[in-house]
């Protein structure tokens, strides 16, 4: 399920590889190669039987992720400013990365929530820990008021300060659901629309603006805004063996102001990742069997869906315009436009594959939750598997053959 050889090697030879990451992450996908997919091998997860009591039309998810790199700009900031508020949002981070994932795979409550925090104790105090733990509590609380139960299992936290720098975050999830109840992205057909949902601006159930960042490209962002600064006074937050030219080689300090949301960089690069959650389970309990599949643009930006179509050409042709951040980033950075749009999610982080009639519908359900949605594009038929992009700055196109 990788990209195309080609086109791997013009996306990894850009900046986010030489920092030591991968949008891709193709090697990742070539050591899975050969093992199996599970009941449904397009699903957006895993999916095997349910082995715990074998029950045939029942299956079991499990899923693990975590808020990545951005803990390191959590550190920094709070470091800075003594804000310990950065750690709940790493504490959603965390959670959201495997929520939302668990939504495309028609997920909707009644999840079993388990972190592990890796920290250096030297330099990561208790007040920390506690405010991440109590972060977690936070947003579970937050979606129980919303029917989405995620009950916390509890987790480990180590202190292992001779492999983690400052602090990472992870968390795993479990699901039981029935089969009949699971969104397979091989439904996804020529014919179908994209219905994109925003990753930016503030919905009814967010307390502050969000600038869409999520928990993907955090390497990128923070080494292509942030200047020098932050690396002589926090040299603990990033690899001394990535290139001097690509370490904090931006222009901004962590509490510099961005003109268009009047935020400090930092705590817009530190949004907490958005959930999806209480606008897909409203869908989904109406709409559910016109969802042919559902996609969350983390890991490869807007071709993430590449892993999981056949012989069609997704086109998104109506994107959302590019939310502050993203803009910055790349004007500070010089990135180019094709590697943001595989690196960032440019302003939409979840997208539904559903026939044209349903759209409008699904758009005017999300506007009651304040966030926008918008058809963004739409599939057709092609001998392979194919993404464009149009952006501002021209059509990208992104190939994955057989």
């Amino acid at each position: 399920m990788n990209l195309d050889k080609h086109i791997m090697n013009d996306l990894e030879a850009g900046k986010y590889s030489k920092r030591g990451v991968s949008s891709s992450k193709s090697e990742v996908h070539d050591a899975l190669e050969g093992l199996s997919r599970g009941l449904y091998p397009k699903a957006f997860c895993k999916i095997i039987p349910d082995i715990l009591t074998g029950d045939g039309e029942h299956c079991l998810l499990m899923h693990a992720d975590g808020a990545g790199t951005k803990s390191s700009l959590a550190y920094c900031y709070w470091k800075k400013t003594g804000d310990l508020s950065v750690w709940e949002g790493i504490a959603q981070d965390a959670i959201v990365m495997n929520l939302d994932d668990l939504l495309c795979a028609g997920v909707t409550n009644d999840l079993l929530l388990s972190s592990t925090i890796g920290r250096n104790k030297r330099l990561v105090p208790g007040e920390v820990i506690r405010a991440i733990i109590q972060g977690s509590r936070h947003f579970c609380d937050k979606m129980q008021l919303y029917g989405i139960r995620l009950e916390l299992t509890g987790g480990e936290t180590a202190d292992v300060g001779d492999l983690v720098r400052t602090v990472i975050v992870d968390s795993t999830v479990c699901a039981r659901i029935r089969r009949d109840q699971v969104i397979d992205n091989a439904r996804i057909t020529a014919g179908d629309v994209v219905v994109g949902l925003s990753s930016f601006g503030q919905t009814t159930y967010e307390d502050a603006y969000n600038s869409g960042m999520g928990s993907n490209g955090l390497t990128g962002a923070r080494h292509d805004v942030f200047s020098k600064a932050v690396a002589r006074m926090f040299p603990e937050s990033y690899d001394t063996g990535i290139p001097d030219e690509m370490t904090y080689s931006g222009t901004m300090d962590l509490t510099d102001i961005e003109p268009e949301t009047g935020m400090t960089y930092g705590k817009l690069v530190l949004s907490p990742t958005r959930t999806y959650a209480p606008v897909i389970k409203a869908i989904l309990g109406k709409y559910r069997n016109q969802v042919h599949g559902m996609v969350h643009c983390t890991g490869g930006g807007q071709t993430k869906v590449l892993h999981f179509i056949d012989n069609l050409h997704v086109i998104k042709d109506n994107l959302f315009p590019v939310p502050a951040l993203f803009s910055r980033i790349r004007e500070i950075g010089g990135t180019p436009w094709k590697e943001m749009y595989t690196v960032f999610n440019m302003g939409h982080r979840m997208e539904l594959y559903v026939p044209p009639v349903v759209a409008p519908a699904l758009c005017s359900m999300a506007a009651a939750f304040d966030l926008e949605a918008r058809v963004i594009g739409r599939v057709e038929g092609w001998t392979g598997r194919r993404v464009s992009v149009e952006s501002p700055a021209g059509t990208f196109t992104y190939d994955k053959n057989d």
